[in-house]
């Protein structure tokens, strides 16, 4: 079964990956974006991932941290759902940025060239909160999956979910908050955070059913969460529908009139009956993360185009490939002593056995949730206070999306530290060693910046035979963030720091043809060199196309 699975996963992944490959090489100009957020498919793909790698690890750490434990097969399902889907949703921002050599410089962090992150970006807190989470989450599955044969790790997992509750709620809510601060009428309102946590609820669940299904397993309670949340869903629906005239049948179908077929109990006791349920909650949820990303094409299936359709292949590929491997490799630890077939059953003594004293869990967080409000007030205060050159001052709500995440990060190590030290052996002390110090050397080198020179053969990929015209490269090479008028994309590169430089005859004047062609073949601050990728004839040509750019504006 498994052995199909990943056959499936690595046909999907290989039938994408030149969809992948062709949106790395064009940037942006590569799929279809929407007319007023620029968004399209990449970022569509990233918040339906980072819904389901979300409820991954809610469905295991909320009904942990409650004391009502699901099994431990379920559990590590769902957790290992959440790392897989990490995986894919990271991919798509990356993609989404068209540098994607420079993701480091959203770091809120400043390096030695002068570099600081824009705070009040939401893109900088995206990644630093799923970076968190990520980490977080890690830990998580970690204790847990090694808990059956060290006991001492026992102890951690229950104070672990306390930590991961919140932040999961956190962590969605400011995904959520990108949508709310932007100029986007229909992503203004208060119930964004609590729709989107809603949202990536249910479409979890529907993930969590397909893969327990595939472990010929059933937890009942998890269909019945999913069934309330479709009413949830539908309700919002059709609010948003009175409120703003926004509706998409598809998704209204799929996502709430579908799921009720649940309430027959031929439907629900059968095994492709849950199926179809399930998947037709991730289609429907799918549609509406790319009608709620490009709130201005609802013709879905004019919008999409080929290399669209094959981001998607190459995301669900990707997952598929990466769980089921990982599934089969992990198969013992993940199993326990649980049945290997059959419906999950939770008996209520052993719920009360499995128990942790609140006191106890709390009593186990105090020293590393102090040393996390610690070490969060110390960073609040550099950040505010320090001269980083961004285009406005910050200030504390500025800062106030990072505080939760570094906190439950610090209270994370410091909780997991000692027992996961005394567990190790000799070798594995000296590899966490060895690879304390390659961090150490790579913080280092963020930290100084580095060249802007690019290194002897990193860019020794050749020009598309297609590209021949200079307003071609223009559109593929420079239109993502200098826009295609000169003017530069607003609604791209606003989510950037530094902005690109507006092109003006008196500042391409100022420049001199030289040095622009220089700036183009070896790049400067924050711009990659193009050597290798362009010929020093064609980045004249681009100078030219700057200064017909430039007089058209005047």
């Amino acid at each position: 079964m498994y052995r199909i699975l990943v056959y499936i996963g690595a046909i999907l992944l290989l039938l994408g990956a030149s969809a992948f490959g062709l949106s790395l090489w064009d940037g942006p100009s590569a799929w279809h974006t929407d007319a007023r957020t620029f968004w399209g498919v990449p970022i569509s793909l990233f918040v339906l991932w980072i819904g389901l790698a979300h409820a991954g690890t809610l469905i295991s750490a909320i009904f942990l941290a409650l004391g009502y434990p699901l099994g431990r097969r379920t559990s590590m399902i769902a957790e290992l759902s959440t790392l897989c889907s990490l995986v894919v949703a990271v991919l798509f921002p990356l993609v989404h940025l068209g540098i994607i050599e420079n993701f480091y410089m959203v770091v809120p962090f400043l390096d030695a060239r002068g570099n600081f992150a824009n705070l009040r970006s939401p893109l900088v807190w995206d990644f630093c909160c799923i970076a968190v989470y990520g980490m977080v989450s890690f830990l998580f599955f970690v204790n847990h999956l090694f808990s059956e044969k060290k006991p001492a790790l026992k102890k951690l997992i229950r104070p672990m979910a306390w930590l991961l509750f919140p932040l999961v709620l956190w962590v969605h809510t400011i995904v959520s908050l990108d949508f709310a601060v932007t100029f986007v009428p229909e992503w203004r309102g208060a119930f964004f955070p609590l729709y989107f946590i809603a949202g990536a609820i249910y479409s979890g669940l529907a993930l969590v059913v397909i893969l327990l299904t595939a472990e010929h397993c059933r937890v009942r309670v998890l269909e019945r969460l999913m069934l309330s949340l479709s009413w949830f869903m539908a309700a919002f629906w059709l609010w948003e529908f009175l409120l703003k005239g926004a509706f998409s049948f598809e998704v209204f179908f799929l996502g709430a009139v579908v799921p009720q077929i649940m309430w027959l109990r031929v439907i629900r006791e059968n095994t492709f009956g849950r199926l179809l349920v399930a998947f037709s909650i991730l289609i429907s949820l799918g549609l509406e993360r790319y009608i709620l990303v490009t709130p201005s094409e609802y013709d879905v299936a004019n919008a999409f185009g080929w290399l669209d359709l094959g981001l998607v292949a190459f995301s669900i590929g990707l997952f598929v490939l990466l769980f089921f491997v990982l599934r089969a490799k992990l198969g013992a630890l993940l199993e326990g002593d649980d049945v290997v077939m059959g419906e999950i059953v939770l008996q209520e003594d052993e719920s009360a056995k499995m128990d942790m004293p609140k006191s106890i869990v709390f009593s186990a967080l105090r020293l590393p949730l102090l040393l996390g409000v610690l070490v969060t007030l110390v960073y609040v205060t550099w950040a505010v206070s320090c001269d980083n050159g961004v285009l406005f001052p910050l200030s504390v709500v500025n800062v106030v999306p990072l505080c939760l995440p570094l906190l439950v990060l610090v209270a994370s190590v410091v909780l997991c530290a000692r027992p996961l030290w005394n567990i190790l052996g000799n070798r594995s002390k000296i590899v966490c060693v060895v690879l304390a110090g390659i961090l150490g050397i790579n913080a280092g080198t963020f930290w100084a910046g580095g060249s802007s020179d690019a290194p002897a053969g990193a860019v020794s990929v050749q020009e598309l035979a297609s590209v021949k015209s200079t307003e071609s490269i223009w559109t593929s090479r420079c239109a993502s963030c200098h826009g295609n008028d000169g003017k530069f994309n607003e609604k791209f590169v606003r989510e950037f720091y530094p902005l690109p430089q507006k092109l003006s005859l008196e500042r391409l004047d100022s420049l001199g043809s030289d040095s622009l062609v220089h700036v183009i073949l070896d790049g400067r601050v924050n711009m990659n060199p193009y050597r290798g990728r362009v010929t020093e004839d064609e980045a004249r040509g681009l100078v030219h196309y700057m200064r017909k750019l430039a007089g058209e504006e005047q």
